[in-house]
């Protein structure tokens, strides 16, 4: 019962939010996970992740307007952890986090596209 009264109380919570700045959410329950999505106005894909008890948990990534990748990482039960990217004009940087505190980071200039996969 908790957990339908925690999943309602996020879906009020996402259409309050939605009229607030124009962003549409979705919260779907995955097992222990509730998958989040976020989109712009125009429909395309802003965010999305896992909540793990209220925190960002696992893999995250955002996009812009467009649909082209802004950045992509991991959260450990609201952290940044591990290894993240971020996109910018063609430019990459590169940080690695321990705990929400940046370890280090690396920019990459004129990023070209060697070899891709899809996730």
């Amino acid at each position: 019962m908790k957990k339908l009264l925690f999943f309602f109380f996020l879906s009020f919570v996402s259409i309050t939010m939605a009229q607030e700045n124009g962003y549409r959410k979705t919260y779907i329950q995955e097992g222990k996970l509730i998958k989040f999505s976020e989109y712009y106005e125009n429909g395309q894909l802003a965010q999305t992740g896992f909540l793990l008890d209220g925190k960002n948990h696992g893999v995250w990534q955002s996009y812009d307007i467009n649909g082209i990748k802004k950045s992509k990482g991991v959260f450990l039960k609201g952290k940044k952890v591990d290894r993240w990217f971020f996109w910018n004009k063609g430019q990459l940087l590169e940080v690695d986090y321990k705990n929400n505190i940046v370890q280090s980071a690396i920019k990459w200039g004129d990023a070209k596209l060697i070899a891709s996969k899809e996730d």
